[in-house]
């Protein structure tokens, strides 16, 4: 085989193998009370960050203005794995879930998240990101 049909072979051969392994997830978030401010979304690969709700660490994050209702945002070329999500309307943009007397005022949510409100552990929460992954969220708001 000529050398410039085998470098053509293998760009091909590693380019398929890239598109195998760089997968989406779609997460959509429902309940959002409002169109004020926006909602942050973030994808965990590690127990630890989703625990710590470490955003600087998640593997992906997402800002976009809220609406009313639902809305959904795709997250592209995530390795092959398991994930978890969390998602805050930030009515105020000012990129906190605040509170008032360590009570949430803003919408949260995570997925696998029951009627208590708490956050899941990682393993209860899993998303395994394969083709067309999706999670869905319910917003949760206290006042």
């Amino acid at each position: 085989m000529p050398i410039s049909k085998l470098v053509v072979a293998s760009v091909m051969t590693l380019a398929s193998t890239l598109g195998a392994t760089a997968q989406t997830l779609t997460a959509t978030v429902q309940d959002v009370r409002n169109a004020d401010g926006d909602l942050i979304i973030a994808v965990f690969d590690d127990s630890k960050s989703f625990k710590a709700m470490d955003v600087a660490n998640a593997a992906a994050l997402a800002s976009i203005p809220a609406v009313k209702g639902q809305a959904s945002v795709t997250f592209h070329n995530l390795p092959l794995g398991t994930y978890t999500i969390a998602a805050i309307h930030d009515e105020n943009s000012n990129s906190n879930l605040d509170t008032e007397k360590d009570v949430p005022t803003e919408g949260y949510a995570f997925g696998g998240m029951d009627r208590s409100g708490l956050p899941p552990e990682f393993a209860d929460a899993a998303v395994a990101v394969g083709t067309g992954a999706t999670a869905d969220l319910k917003l949760k708001y206290w006042k």
